[in-house]
């Protein structure tokens, strides 16, 4: 458990590996919620020390994109994993200063130094090491197949909606605020007209989980050459879209080039979550007929998949 409440630059967390080992992760830049951490070399049975030279050195592996060895850098969002757990901080060096990434590692999370143990396994048993990735591969298929998307469940009516997602107050800076409104609303609502709520959300979500739609997200657009194309940022994007608006939303699906630019706006997946939890008091449990996760729609990615 970590005892942190605030990140800052240069400090350093250890992080749980398989087969009983740990790495550790430096963060380098931090801009609102987002991180940019750079993974380091450690890897070992022990809880890493701060003065250890490998928690000073950042990993080395080889770029998707260009097959050059470079620093191993990635920007995450989110709030710092309970599972991770503060050895100190080591201030950056001159050389580190302004370090860049266009790497997205998306949700900040307990697996954040996995690419040092990839590397390790990669190099002391490659075999094994490829039977390993070939069988999650292979479950991941499974999981996919036990989880095709059939159709949507009873929704919510589409003004009721519409008038729940009007409450959004754009004129707040912060997310928790600008939702507010919104889930009090949502909250007087029965459960089960809470659970259809999720259900309209989740289907006005897929139908944007386009192939087109993901080339129009703007720096981080999807394409076949790209290797850094993030399905939770293309997810958060179209989140974006629908908490604009009726009008945006429709104009949207209709022509995938009016996506919003460089737009997120997560937060508004818990918008039922968060309202069955001021309504009953625990949390929510509900798996929609229609999943909003990337890659969901296979008819709207039928030239990739």
């Amino acid at each position: 458990m970590n005892s942190k409440r605030t990140v800052q630059v240069g400090d350093i967390f250890a992080a749980p590996l398989p087969m009983n080992k740990y790495g550790a992760v430096k963060v380098m830049d931090i801009i609102d919620r987002s991180y940019l951490l750079g993974i380091t070399n450690y890897i070992g049975e022990q809880m890493p020390a701060i003065d250890d030279q490998n928690v000073c050195q950042i990993l080395i592996t080889k770029s998707l994109l260009n097959e050059k060895e470079e620093p191993t850098f990635k920007w995450v969002d989110g709030r710092l994993p309970e599972e991770l757990i503060y050895i100190g901080n080591i201030p950056l060096s001159q050389e580190e200063l302004g370090i860049e990434s266009n790497v997205y590692g998306g949700i900040w999370s307990k697996e954040c130094a996995m690419d040092v143990y990839y590397k390790w396994r990669e190099e002391t048993d490659p075999q094994g090491f490829k039977l390993e990735m070939q069988k999650k591969i292979e479950e991941a298929d499974a999981y996919a197949g036990r989880n095709k998307i059939v159709k949507p469940k009873k929704m919510i009516d589409d003004q009721v909606f519409w008038d729940i997602i009007s409450l959004l107050d754009w004129s707040k800076e912060d997310e928790d605020e600008i939702v507010e409104a919104a889930i009090k609303e949502l909250s007087t609502f029965t459960a089960w007209k809470i659970r259809h709520f999720e259900e309209t959300l989740s289907y006005k979500l897929f139908l944007l989980d386009t192939e087109e739609h993901a080339k129009e997200i703007g720096e981080y657009s999807f394409s076949q050459q790209d290797q850094h194309f993030s399905p939770d940022l293309f997810l958060y994007a179209r989140c974006a879209v629908v908490a604009h608006g009726k009008e945006v939303f429709e104009d949207t699906v209709s022509n995938p080039s009016k996506m919003l630019k460089d737009t997120e706006f997560e937060i508004l997946l818990s918008l039922s979550s968060e309202a069955y939890y001021v309504k009953k008091g625990k949390e929510f449990d509900y798996e929609s007929g229609c999943s909003y996760e990337t890659f969901s729609n296979k008819e709207g990615w039928s030239n990739t998949l």
